[in-house]
């Protein structure tokens, strides 16, 4: 069995239809190194598009955060294609409490980001040292609308004004949407862990540590001898 996995793709909603209830979106970028050291190549989604997507068999599916239940499902893709570097999707949402959430969650601007489940069909190494994957062929299953992509409970400086600005837009959207009580709770979780990862910033920085250099020694030591048994 092939192995599932995952990219994720941030910050391209292309387009919101509430009336038609209709989501454009870009589900994945190709011709780019990720952090995985991988680029999906142009053409690798081709064979499963026309296989598996709204023209063949239609068994993609669009999921809340790539759980295959049923309360997750929020659609099937009715155009799935390539638009030169850019997988593209356009969803309509189905008529239910999680996609009426849903729906206020992209207008709102919480969701923006999509991450694609897939298994590699095809792939080579680029380099001879193997570190960057050519992904020539995948086998898609489904992309997810990712409501909590960045993990606020580990944050970063450079990430810092992101998370302000995420802060922003949960607590503007938490006041004034008219969210199911289920996602309201979700909306109030992030507020207040996105609030305590904020505030970790404030702390005044511990004094470093001071190595021993008796240890320091010792280790280097050992690795050495570990280095000449390889």
């Amino acid at each position: 069995m092939r192995q599932y996995e995952y990219k994720d793709m941030t910050g391209m909603v292309a387009d919101v239809d509430t009336q038609a209830r209709k989501v454009k979106a870009v589900w994945s970028r190709m011709g780019n190194v990720d952090l995985d050291g991988d680029i999906i190549m142009q053409g690798a989604f081709t064979k499963t598009i026309a296989e598996c997507g709204p023209m063949g068999k239609n068994q993609i599916w669009s999921l809340i955060d790539h759980k295959a239940m049923m309360g997750c499902v929020i659609g099937k893709p009715i155009e799935l294609y390539e638009d030169g570097d850019m997988l593209i999707a356009v969803t309509p949402i189905l008529d239910t409490e999680m996609g009426e959430d849903v729906l206020k969650m992209y207008m709102s601007g919480l969701i923006n980001q999509h991450s694609i489940g897939f298994a590699t069909i095809k792939s080579d190494f680029q380099d001879q040292d193997q570190t960057i994957r050519q992904i020539k062929e995948v086998k898609l299953y489904e992309g997810s609308a990712v409501l909590w992509g960045a993990n606020p409970m580990t944050p970063t400086l450079s990430i810092t004004k992101d998370f302000k600005h995420r802060l922003d837009t949960l607590e503007n959207a938490y006041n004034n949407g008219s969210f199911t009580d289920k996602t309201a709770s979700r909306l109030e979780i992030e507020i207040n862990q996105l609030k305590s990862a904020l505030n970790a910033f404030t702390l005044p920085a511990q004094k470093a540590v001071e190595p021993n250099s008796e240890l320091l020694a010792a280790l280097r030591s050992t690795n050495q001898s570990l280095k000449n048994l390889l």
